[in-house]
């Protein structure tokens, strides 16, 4: 089989699962819950937001604000903020470019980074597992290759993240027009949508365990099992590398931290092409995890 019409069948295929994602109650309910979870966290951030802008009222002697945005400039030049940016991105500098963001951006960024990687884990650990249950995958390798069948499936399993990404982005822009005053709306839209590119390349390597996971039992319930615990593993792995990088075994705990999709999350913070370089490693680990699925694929008897 040529690689071109590899790649046509990956993209076949890949339609091919988005289309059938989004026609299931399952993935109907996931996006639904995804868009709820973002609302519910944004309508949070901003009773947050509102009781630091009374504080910086009452320090200022000002008439403490009804709605969360009147003060959103004083709530970002201040000390407090600052600091806590710093920290966030790494470097002054850094903070210095978050600082023109506007908080909700800043919120969905940080939200959708942790959101999004168990949204990508669990929609994605059925892809495959499903039609192995029922046998139907049989007709469909008799059709193409089964690296095809599992690269296709985690095209399509990307596309339907991004469509939770975007989703994402209309909840948190919806709620910053309703409950926040003095919004710049088509600033907010742009920068929401910058940030959830970020987000969404961060999951891809999330997607593209679970579709690993789905290619090792034919139980979708077992496949989301799998998926969930390994990617709730990769965040304990990634706070023990953190913590004991600066002491013994440091070579080895920086080794760890390059390749889990958590050592590269402070980069998504960035702003001179740093985040696209953490991008492009993300990119680099959900196509390893695909491949090495693909190989599981290989040797499965359907």
């Amino acid at each position: 089989m040529s690689l071109l019409t590899s790649l046509r069948d990956v993209g076949l295929i890949a339609q091919f699962e988005f289309l059938r994602a989004v026609r299931t109650w399952r993935a109907l309910a996931l996006l639904v819950l995804y868009a709820v979870a973002t609302i519910g966290a944004v309508m949070i951030f901003s009773q947050v937001v509102l009781v630091a802008e009374e504080g910086i009222a009452s320090t200022i002697g000002a008439v403490p604000p009804e709605r969360p945005g009147l003060m959103l400039d004083q709530l970002m030049q201040s000390e407090n903020t600052v600091r806590f940016l710093t920290r966030l991105g790494g470097s002054e500098s850094v903070a210095a470019e978050l600082v023109r963001y506007s908080p909700l951006a800043l919120f969905h960024l940080w939200f959708s980074l942790l959101l999004a990687p168990f949204f990508a884990a669990t929609s994605s650990a059925e892809s495959i597992a499903v039609d192995v249950q029922s046998r139907a995958i049989r007709y469909e390798v008799l059709r193409t290759g089964r690296s095809e069948v599992v690269f296709g499936r985690f095209a399509g399993q990307a596309l339907l993240v991004g469509a939770a990404t975007a989703l994402g982005v209309m909840a948190t822009w919806s709620v910053g027009a309703l409950y926040f005053v003095g919004q710049d709306l088509p600033r907010l839209a742009l920068q929401l949508s910058w940030v959830s590119l970020r987000a969404w390349a961060f999951a891809l390597p999330f997607v593209a365990l679970g579709v690993l996971c789905s290619t090792v039992t034919s139980s979708p319930a077992w496949a989301r099992v799998l998926a969930v615990a390994a990617a709730c593993g990769s965040w304990v792995l990634w706070a023990v590398a953190h913590h004991y990088r600066k002491r013994d075994w440091g070579m080895a705990m920086d080794l760890v931290l390059d390749v889990l999709p958590q050592g590269w999350v402070g980069e998504m913070w960035a702003f001179d092409g740093g985040w696209v370089a953490a991008a492009g490693v993300c990119v680099v680990l959900s196509v390893v995890l695909t491949g090495l699925g693909s190989l599981r694929f290989e040797g499965r008897d359907l």
